[in-house]
This record gives structure tokens, C-alpha cells and sequence, in this order.
């Protein structure tokens, strides 16, 4: 995803919902910044958390998408509904 945003007056910069969501990011998470030599800065989780409900416990990895066991469960739960 691609979006411009501006910089406001006091330096503060508000990452679009939208772009939040596609990487599990949450209100109250911490994020580490890094500038790289070209300019161009990288903002990623400092832990990692739960890309569904933001829990930074009981984490597993699947296809590179964090998720916590109670969000997993949560969804085998509806997909097991749907089979049926």
C-alpha cells in the first residue's frame, strides 16, 4: 500500500488506519524506527504482536502472519462452522 500523508507543525506524523491494519500494529504498541542510508525510513513492531487483537502472548507464525493462539482458535472455530 501507497499513501502520502502530511507532517504536522509539531513534527508528529499519524500512520492511516488502514496501513496500521495491514500490519498488526495497535494503538499502545511500541514500533522501532530506522533511517536508512537512502532516506527512506522502516517502522516495524519493537515485539511482536497478534495481527487480529494486538496481544504481544502466545504468539505463532503462520505464512509469515503473527497470530495469537486465541485468534487462531477463534478462527478454526468459524472455519470448522462453515464446513459443516
Amino acid at each position: 500500500m501507497k499513501t502520502s500523508k502530511r507532517i504536522c507543525k509539531n513534527g508528529a506524523l499519524t500512520l492511516p488506519k488502514q496501513v496500521r491494519a495491514e500490519v498488526g500494529l495497535f494503538p499502545g504498541n511500541a514500533v522501532d524506527i530506522e533511517t536508512q542510508s537512502d532516506g527512506s525510513i522502516i517502522i516495524k513492531p519493537a515485539i511482536p504482536c497478534c495481527r487480529f487483537c494486538g496481544s504481544p502472548e502466545h504468539l505463532i507464525n503462520v505464512e509469515n502472519i503473527v497470530i495469537c493462539t486465541d485468534c487462531a482458535e477463534k478462527i478454526l472455530t468459524k472455519v470448522d462452522k462453515t464446513n459443516d
